[in-house]
């Protein structure tokens, strides 16, 4: 047996999904009244491939973009938390071959009627893999804005047809 050393190990909450290692909440939680919306859904099926698929933790359920048009090629997926919250990172899980690349981060500071301003402490260069990717906030806690929103863009995709398949996009922080 290997032993890990204790800031390794991660203990679930089972209400609260929180990583007692660092004191994150997993800000993403669809009980605590997070919402998700996408530029598009496969085959508009939003059952079977919406964007809240993609927060329930059930890796068989995904968020499947629709194939892109030439003439409007970006993607995008959007989380409301609706209340203010510290986004401290993105874990995300592609699946290979449909990932979204040349991605930008907007967060919203205010209401819905507030408007999308790009997150400059949020930078995600996901690789084309099936693994989860893991991007932190370079932000300084101490003078980081909370949010109450954030929007994800997509460039491209490495899919010839420009579809994108998130299994898993959870958002850790504080709220």
């Amino acid at each position: 047996h290997i032993k890990l050393p204790t800031h390794h190990l991660v203990h679930w909450s089972d209400k609260e999904d929180i990583n007692m290692a660092t004191d994150l909440v997993r800000l993403s939680c669809t009980s605590k009244g997070t919402t998700a919306r996408a530029s598009s859904t496969w085959k508009h099926d939003t059952r079977k491939f919406g964007p809240l698929n993609a927060l329930n933790n059930n890796t068989e359920d995904a968020w499947k973009s629709a194939q892109s048009e030439e003439s409007d090629p970006l993607a995008y997926f959007e989380i409301d938390f609706h209340r203010p919250v510290q986004v401290n990172e993105l874990r995300i899980q592609f699946q290979g071959g449909f990932v979204g690349m040349d991605c930008i981060v907007y967060q919203k500071s205010g209401d819905e009627t507030s408007d999308w301003e790009e997150c400059e402490d949020l930078f995600i260069d996901p690789i084309d893999s099936n693994e989860v990717q893991t991007f932190e906030s370079e932000a300084d806690d101490a003078i980081s804005d909370k949010c109450s929103a954030l929007r994800i863009e997509f460039g491209r995709s490495t899919d010839f047809y420009g579809r994108i398949v998130i299994y898993s996009l959870e958002v850790w922080g504080t709220e």
